[in-house]
């Protein structure tokens, strides 16, 4: 990489400026700098593995419990809202999946984020239950977090869509039972998943 007096010169940005795109690049697994030899290019695969192993390790319990708290409230409110959606709902949720594939073959995490939250959001209020979307709110930031990870390398966004659509379709159905199965079933292929990419990150850094 170009030293910070190089992407001065070049770039005709000040000191604190380059330094800042360094600290960037380095806080997101781009580059490594070497001290008194400048920054190199890393395999950012490989801090991808490495950051989402620490935040596994770290999160564990937290994680645990995060998912057996939406197994206990989204299935139900899924039934509720296969019972209780209005047609402009309805819109508003085949619209979410409709975008959700384009969103997840992106760059930006936040909108993957934003996007996975629009969709639970609509389901949620057209549960018509302000109790448990009082209580589900509560959990946002966690919830908020945890996306975060699960649509960021080496996670792979994409296999939350087939239940985003099974749910739109039980939901569209207006299927109470079944609406409330294809939540359960993807809050469970959730937990697999993360707990899978857990395994084969440990397998692999410790080869």
């Amino acid at each position: 990489m170009p030293t910070e007096f190089q992407i001065v010169e070049e770039f005709s940005v000040s000191r604190q400026t380059a330094r800042e795109v360094l600290a960037t690049l380095k806080a997101e697994g781009f580059i490594e700098i070497k001290h008194g030899r400048g920054a190199f290019v890393t395999d950012k695969s490989e801090s991808d593995r490495l950051r989402f192993q620490e935040w596994f390790r770290g999160n564990e319990f937290e994680i645990a419990e995060l998912l057996e708290m939406r197994t206990s409230i989204e299935p139900f409110v899924a039934e509720l809202a296969a019972e209780r959606i209005s047609e402009e709902e309805l819109s508003l949720l085949r619209e979410s999946v409709e975008g959700f594939e384009a969103i997840l073959l992106g760059d930006d995490v936040d909108a993957k984020v934003t996007a996975d939250e629009n969709f639970h959001g609509i389901i949620m209020v057209a549960s018509r239950n302000s109790g448990l979307r009082m209580f589900y709110e509560t959990f946002i930031p966690s919830l908020r977090a945890y996306r975060a990870r699960v649509f960021s390398p080496p996670a792979d966004p994409l296999l939350a869509l087939p239940h985003h659509r099974a749910i739109y379709e039980a939901i569209a159905s207006h299927d109470p039972q079944e609406a409330g199965k294809q939540m359960r079933d993807h809050i469970d292929h959730s937990r697999l998943d993360v707990r899978r990419l857990a395994e084969v990150n440990a397998n692999f850094l410790q080869n």
